[in-house]
């Protein structure tokens, strides 16, 4: 039995062998597994060691449910947004992943904008905590290098990642070394926060304080188009010829995110970023001097800057200044 089975193996690798075909493909796998494999998974590895990490991709997130009150959900959980004004007690790190849909049928419209100043509060809270880590990171290497010490390999990795993100441009090694000190002041500039009354004002005002179809459906808070591929959200009265959607998000703190990032890079606010350097990291900037700079925000120019202040100072928005969220 042993002996005929050896026989028939035999015959079936000699008749293989004579096959052009098999030995071709054996050849193309060969050179794919070998050769083209691991170039194509250096290449990826190159591609994504530039693709920062994100800690808000790790943030728990709460999925509301049909149905339920999340007015309901908010006190079981402490979340008292009078005592927050007041400073008498810390924002609940609750992150929703949409909006209450409650916002389109409440009738009271006090309710309606706690509601949503409740949703908003803590996701810019902990984008604005991301930043400051990050900003706090960068200092201490800015220290160092100021003194002469040579920065790890990680810092430099670490640094090499936040200039993509903040989509400073550097041409390559030599050309950060030559001006190391403007590209790193640019990057500091650029990382920082943004004033939760702010941005807590520009959502209202886009979404219709958390109502808009856009922000419903799409956690659209803050009207940021986007073009080609990508999720988004095409407006019903967009006109002819044009081609831009309404970007959307998976999660309320990526809108917010977001937001954020586009106000730190984006050409259009590079006045912001100056306003916002007078100020120091102890300090509470001046919202109002960083909204006189948001007349390109809206075709509306300064009719859009005025209608912000009035909802910072009628809905008190400012009591939010110093508001921080409850440790863990």
């Amino acid at each position: 039995m042993a002996r005929r089975l050896l026989i028939r193996m035999t015959e079936m690798y000699k008749h293989h062998q004579r096959t052009p075909i098999r030995n071709t493909i054996i050849t193309l796998f060969a050179i794919g597994f070998f050769i083209v494999g691991p170039l194509w998974l250096a290449n990826w590895q190159i591609k994504q060691s530039f693709v920062p990490y994100s800690p808000i991709k790790h943030v728990d997130i709460i999925h509301l449910q049909e149905g339920k009150s999340t007015i309901k959900l908010l006190a079981a959980y402490g979340f008292d947004l009078r005592k927050i004004r007041q400073k008498k007690s810390g924002v609940p790190a609750l992150y929703f992943a949409n909006l209450p849909r409650e916002l389109t049928k409440l009738k009271d419209t006090r309710e309606k904008k706690r509601l949503f100043l409740s949703a908003l509060l803590p996701p810019i809270l902990k984008v604005n905590n991301i930043i400051t880590q990050d900003r706090q990171r960068l200092k201490k290497i800015i220290l160092k290098l100021t003194l002469g010490e040579n920065a790890t390999e990680a810092e430099y990795y670490w640094v090499t990642q936040k200039l993509v993100y903040y989509k400073i441009k550097v041409n390559d090694v030599q050309d950060f070394m030559d001006r190391m000190d403007v590209i790193l002041d640019e990057l500091l500039s650029r990382m920082n926060v943004i004033p939760p009354q702010l941005a807590l004002a520009q959502a209202a005002q886009e979404s219709g304080w958390g109502t808009s179809r856009f922000s419903q459906k799409g956690n659209a808070l803050y009207g940021e188009w986007i073009w080609g591929n990508g999720c988004g959200m095409v407006p019903r009265q967009r006109e002819p010829g044009k081609k831009h959607r309404m970007k959307c998000f998976p999660t309320i703190i990526e809108a917010v995110s977001s937001y954020i990032h586009n106000l730190n890079t984006h050409r259009a606010y590079q006045e912001l970023r100056q306003v916002r350097r007078r100020f120091r990291d102890d300090q509470s900037m001046d919202v109002n001097a960083l909204v006189e700079t948001m007349t390109q925000y809206s075709q509306e120019r300064d009719h859009y800057v005025t209608k912000i202040k009035n909802i910072i100072r009628v809905n008190r928005l400012n009591d939010f200044r110093r508001a921080y969220l409850q440790p863990v």
